[in-house]
């Protein structure tokens, strides 16, 4: 009996020994597993990683492979290229087992095909305006992500006459629209609404001067989104030809709307009223230059084509959109040097001189008269020359976010480098600021001061006017010369002149 219940107990321990090592091991094997689906996970990361290089080298390649000469003919051909490669792209897209990035729920498939705005520039000052840099400002912001935002600011130069320094308004206006860009983020796309930048750029740029200022967003879907105000602006070349731009917002000829402080000045428009809006599918390959009127003062739409179509002969990415901006640049300064070329401007001038009877002047200062003629009927221009300005160029183009990344990541060091120096100019300006902010309290006390003494005087002579008479016309008519005299004269009024004059002198004084 004893061995017997000896042998129960041994065996009940081996069963709990037993059960403890059935679930060790279980939880061991939970433990492995969880630690391959983490091993897994960083070697898919760094497979799409891979892939996502590889696909960037197919990209280039095949852009590479479709470009052309600096031939304007050759460079539609690349553009077309661009075209097949956009719609094999949306085909692949289409298929669960695209690039593009995918999800499931249940049945549903969602992919995104996210693109990018990949952005360069370039700048070239007016001569006589090199030391201080130009009026001009300009701002980019690329996103890893997909989108971006770029802008122009063109400083308006007439200020300068009056001490103030035009360029840093339109340096503070731009970092203020940097600001801005997160006003009213679409969560899904994130883009933004440029109008709403302008608007909130303009109330914080609380000092003297003025500028226009063009903004173009696209969010990850590619859709655009532009406002302007002034005459800066974009267009959008694709397959050889601009497909979409802006149109200058002017008062008049050469007089565009302009942003200032709106207490501080009164010439100052609002852009809430003045900024014309834009929207347009954007598309892969598309290319966006936006600009100060430096350039679409100089440069016509098929030469405008032309140089980017050979400046990206050898594809898209981070360099030819430098190349473009410098080239574009290069061109504008060649034309405003050119008096006997016939700009976009010295046509427009000659066409605003004809409607309206007014003389234009030519700021190259030649190309008409008897050269101008002679030069015209020998098939050399002989217009009124290009115009002289500041020029500024930003040139972006439209990628695919996953393959563009090393394209995208150096112009967002190129975005940092411009951001801090934009800061700079923010900095600089508080203290020109506090002035203005000092001024404009002044003008308003001023203008108070004003009213209320203006308000004042209008009441007295409100009462002054509804008082009664201190003589009534049937005693006036009563007196006698002498008397009526003497009643003026006891008032200090004028004695002189006939009867019936004093006497409505006399009737004039009213009642204390």
């Amino acid at each position: 009996m004893r061995f017997t219940t000896i042998s129960f107990f041994q065996n009940l321990f081996l069963i709990f020994i037993l059960i403890f090592v059935s679930k060790a091991k279980k939880r061991r094997k939970t433990i492995d597993c969880v630690m391959f689906g983490a091993t897994a996970a960083t070697t898919t990361s760094s497979a799409c990683a891979q892939s996502a290089r590889q696909s960037s080298r197919v990209l280039s390649s095949s852009l590479t492979s479709s470009s052309s000469t600096s031939s304007s003919s050759e460079s539609s051909l690349l553009f077309s290229s661009l075209r097949n490669t956009h719609r094999h792209r949306q085909r692949n897209a289409s298929s669960p087992s695209s690039s593009s990035s995918s999800s499931k729920k249940g049945n549903v498939i969602l992919t995104s095909a996210k693109l990018a705005l990949i952005p360069s520039y370039s700048n070239l000052p007016h001569p006589a305006k090199t030391a201080k840099g130009g009026e001009d400002a300009w701002f980019i912001k690329p996103d890893v992500k997909g989108g971006g935002v770029i802008g122009v600011a063109d400083g308006v130069g007439g200020f300068g006459d009056q001490g103030v320094d035009p360029g840093l308004y339109a340096r503070v206006l731009a970092f203020e629209c940097l600001k801005a860009h997160q006003v009213s983020t679409n969560p899904l796309f994130g883009g933004s609404d440029p109008k709403a930048m302008i608007l909130q750029a303009q109330k914080e740029t609380k000092l003297p001067g003025a500028s226009t200022l063009c903004v173009v967003e696209i969010d990850k879907s590619g859709q655009l989104r532009a406002a302007n105000v002034g005459d800066s602006g974009f267009k959008v070349i694709r397959g050889g030809e601009v497909v979409f731009e802006s149109t200058p917002s002017q008062h008049y000829f050469n007089c565009p709307f302009q942003l200032g402080y709106m207490p501080l000045s009164a010439d100052a428009d609002d852009a809430n009223e003045c900024a014309e809006q834009y929207s347009f599918k954007a598309m892969e390959g598309d290319v966006i230059v936006v600009a100060s009127d430096g350039v679409f003062d100089n440069v016509f739409n098929e030469e405008l084509v032309r140089v980017v179509g050979n400046s990206c002969s050898q594809g898209l990415s981070y360099e030819t959109m430098a190349k473009c901006a410098e080239d574009i640049v290069l061109v504008s300064r060649a034309h405003a040097e050119d008096k006997t070329y016939a700009s976009p401007y010295s046509l427009e001038a000659e066409k605003y001189a004809k409607e309206t009877g007014t003389k234009v002047k030519v700021p190259s200062g030649g190309g008409g008269g008897l050269f101008g003629g002679l030069n015209k009927m020998m098939g050399k221009g002989g217009g009124g020359g290009g115009k002289m300005d500041d020029i500024t160029v930003v040139c972006a183009f439209v990628g695919p976010t996953a393959e563009a990344q090393g394209e995208i990541m150096k112009s967002v060091q190129l975005a940092a480098g411009l951001y801090d120096d934009l800061m700079q100019a923010r900095n600089k300006a508080k203290g020109e600021e506090a002035k203005t902010l000092r001024t404009v309290q002044l003008r308003k006390q001023m203008d108070e001061a004003f009213e209320e003494s203006k308000a004042k005087a209008d009441m007295a002579k409100k009462q002054e006017a509804a008082a009664p008479s201190e003589f009534s016309k049937a005693q006036i008519d009563a007196m006698d010369s002498a008397t009526v005299r003497r009643l003026l004269q006891e008032r200090g009024l004028p004695t002189s002149g006939k009867l019936e004059r004093l006497k409505e002198r006399l009737a004039g004084v009213k009642r204390m």
